[in-house]
């Protein structure tokens, strides 16, 4: 019998979308959360019921019908492949046309280096090869993450079956079981794929649907290095006339999103300056003393660790899980009085800059050819999301997994060099916080949300996006503890607030540590 897996909920979703496939409703109805009730927003409702289609859960328009059969069709011809043959995989025997093969990485030591002196340059395991040699790896450690392109393993509700998008609760998690090097190839295989119809019973201009994908990730070697789970729902709508679609949509003709920029930027003051300082000089790293096992309690705080403020975002690229680009935290220059003299401040936003723009926004390595890439699904009108999140210091939306990594460096720097990082996982846009916008989405059954598990957070969410010009103060605390095949693991709930105490993402994480036991 299969042990349960401890991030999976109890309800499997792929079993709820069987049965309820067979009742002839694809998926269950979750009920939006509470928006603002506003006379703008009742007329706003009213004008688009006359302009977009009214849909119902599983029961599809014309123009849907034969995009969803294929869609699902390719869904289910996940599930029908079963597990991969590994061995075929790397040494390249698969059909090309094998459903759920990604694109293969090849781990080069420029890219692996330029993230790690971005996001964790205090970190000898991350930037001196001899360091990490001494502490037993191969070579320096890759980010856990850095294969894990969500962009790769979720693919989207047909584009020609919908004239606007609204997305909504992207909930993921990377699970590690090795180590990544410099030299290493990934190679990147999609499991499953369940669609969760969510569109309330009553019907709704918006047809939500909750997308959960689960994959793995190899190395040259046939070593399992990571599973992943990722989640989106996505709420689209369909014009009544058809004809009234632009020939050609950009990028804004399709997207729809709350406005996150309309929460102002703040300008950072002297006093905000000296609480950043005091942040980074109390910043501990465990490093090489043994963080025990024993040592830890249920309650304890991490000491907290902050970045930015974040001048630009990383920009999705495939196949990199890390992006490309975002900014660097000038932590070392701000603290060096020496260095500090050649900073300059911007006096509109209070912000300290490198005087010149290479400083704090580093220059990427080349792309490397990718030429053993499976050939991607076609998507005519598909969301580019590069386009979401804009290079420069207009504001503009943080990539999901950029708060993730900055809670990585966080993680790493309590557990030490002998804790392993088993999973992380973690949240942004929470259908509460879409509702406080006035956009209220359904929720995915499938989702995790996790700051009801600290007391001092229960009833908090993630009630902002974060941006451009923000810092990412990253807070956390044990929450369990427990043992497993004789591994010793510890229990954290993480989030990223901002200067002004907004939390922009929430996440877990399950980390393995030594034991006295074990001595």
């Amino acid at each position: 019998m299969n042990k349960p897996d401890p991030h999976r909920p109890p309800t499997s979703p792929r079993l709820l979308l069987a049965a309820l496939m067979a009742i002839g409703l694809m998926g269950a109805v979750v009920q939006p959360a509470q928006a603002r009730d506003t006379s703008k927003a009742a007329v706003a409702t009213a004008e688009a019921g006359q302009t977009y289609q009214r849909v119902f859960p599983g029961i599809y328009t014309p123009r849907e019908s034969a995009l969803v059969r294929e869609y699902l069709a390719a869904n289910r011809a996940l599930l029908e492949r079963g597990p991969i043959d590994v061995q075929k995989l790397i040494r390249g025997e698969l059909p090309r046309n094998t459903p759920g093969l990604g694109p293969v990485i090849r781990v080069t030591e420029d890219w692996v280096r330029y993230n790690n002196h971005k996001l964790d340059p205090e970190n000898p395991l991350r930037t001196d090869r001899r360091y990490a040699r001494q502490a037993g790896f191969a070579d320096i450690l890759a980010f856990p993450s850095f294969g894990a392109n969500d962009d790769v393993f979720m693919v989207p509700y047909p584009s020609a079956a919908r004239d606007k998008l609204l997305v909504s609760e992207l909930n993921h998690s990377v699970t590690s079981y090795r180590p990544i090097h410099p030299g290493d190839t990934l190679y990147l295989v999609a499991n499953e794929r369940e669609v969760i119809d969510i569109t309330p019973v009553s019907g709704s201009i918006y047809r939500s649907l909750a997308i959960n994908t689960r994959g793995s990730i190899y190395n040259q070697r046939g070593e399992k290095v990571n599973d992943v789970i990722f989640r989106v729902t996505e709420s689209v709508k369909q014009l009544k006339d058809p004809t009234a679609a632009p020939k050609n949509p950009s990028f804004m003709d399709i997207w729809e999103a709350p406005d996150w920029l309309s929460r102002p930027a703040h300008v950072y003051t002297d006093a905000d300056w000296t609480r950043i300082k005091a942040i980074w000089r109390n910043e501990k790293r465990q490093g090489a003393t043994p963080l025990y096992w024993e040592d830890v309690q249920v309650g304890d705080r991490p000491t907290w660790t902050l970045e930015g403020p974040v001048m630009a975002s990383v920009v999705p690229i495939k196949p990199w899980g890390m992006g490309s680009g975002g900014s660097r935290t000038l932590k070392r220059e701000i603290l060096d009085p020496e260095l500090s003299k050649s900073l300059i401040r911007g006096a509109k936003d209070g912000i300290w800059r490198t005087a010149q723009r290479s400083g704090y926004i580093p220059e990427t390595p080349p792309q490397p050819a990718m030429e053993d890439a499976m050939p991607p699904m076609p998507d005519p009108g598909g969301i580019v999301t590069t386009d979401i999140h804009k290079d420069g210091e207009k504001r503009s939306p943080l990539v999901n997994y950029m708060g993730r990594d900055f809670a990585i460096r966080h993680l790493s720097q309590w557990m030490g060099d002998h804790g392993w990082l088993h999973n992380i996982r973690w949240s942004i846009m929470d259908p509460r916080g879409h509702a406080a916008h006035g956009m209220p989405v359904p929720a995915n059954p499938a989702a995790e949300h996790f700051l009801d598990r600290v007391p001092s957070m229960k009833g908090r969410f993630v009630e902002a996006h974060g941006l451009t010009q923000d810092v990412a103060l990253v807070k956390s605390e044990v929450v369990g503890k427990s043992v497993r095949d004789g591994a010793f693991f510890a229990e954290l709930v993480w989030w990223i607030e901002t200067i002004d105490g907004q939390v922009w993402q929430e996440g877990a994480a399950t980390v393995k540590l030594p034991s006295k036991s074990q001595r």
